[in-house]
């Protein structure tokens, strides 16, 4: 492998950025292509597939065969609450492979006995964000319904690369929660991006399957690069 393409790989990989190595079958050539770059390429539809998709793809363009392997640092999930919820969603998460990290400032919740393999940041939220990366891998996720804590979360997610924005909480309290922050200057269509009710419509009720309905929605919004998953639930009348 060529000296600068390994070097770009592994500084790429080292920063936790997703790219593609593009190749030709049977030609000694490969380029990396960064996020930042997939737009300009001309293979940008392929290139976007694999990455979205994790997985090396194969196609045949103008009676050439292309190869477009993707390289994609582990998804991040920031838990904002450490509730029964929080502790079964984290063991789904860890289970797909996302690096958790949750966030309370109160410490009966926030003890690493509940969380052993997991990051736990016993601070408020405004604090907690200042340590963390919202990048296009990340997703977030409130479950404190503590508008104090939950609000700051949501906010600094909102203005972040995040691919998923979850709160926990009825439809009435989703639309106090729209309500506080149009007065607070975000416009509606941007406010679209939190996903509230949080989770598919599984009408689920435990603490454990409303993990399940929220990791779902997650790894929809991650697979089909959605902000919002609010057409699936236009018709969930169980919460």
């Amino acid at each position: 492998m060529d000296k600068a393409l390994l070097e770009k790989i592994i500084a790429n990989k080292n920063k936790k950025k997703s790219f593609c190595l593009v190749s030709q079958a049977d030609v000694n050539e490969t380029i990396l292509v960064e996020n930042k770059d997939i737009n300009k390429h001309q293979f940008s539809k392929f290139i976007r597939k694999a990455i979205n998709e994790d997985r090396l793809i194969l196609e045949e363009i103008d009676d050439k065969e292309w190869i477009f392997n993707p390289f994609n640092p582990p998804a991040k999930l920031i838990i904002v609450g450490a509730v029964h919820v929080a502790q079964s969603l984290s063991i789904l998460a860890e289970n797909s492979d996302f690096e958790v990290t949750i966030i309370d400032p109160r410490e009966a919740f926030a003890a690493k006995e509940r969380f052993p393999n997991n990051k736990v940041i016993c601070a408020w939220p405004e604090d907690a964000f200042n340590e963390i990366n919202l990048d296009e891998r990340t997703a977030v996720v409130t479950l404190t319904h503590e508008p104090n804590l939950d609000d700051i979360a949501l906010k600094n997610s909102l203005n972040s690369k995040c691919f998923y924005i979850g709160a926990l909480g009825s439809k009435k309290t989703h639309k106090k929660r729209i309500d506080r922050f149009v007065k607070d200057g975000f416009d509606l269509e941007v406010l679209r991006r939190i996903n509230g009710p949080i989770g598919l419509p599984i009408n689920a009720q435990t603490p454990q399957e409303i993990a399940i309905s929220i990791m779902a929605e997650i790894i929809s919004s991650l697979r089909n690069q959605k902000d919002s998953i609010e057409e699936l639930r236009k018709n969930w009348k169980n919460r």
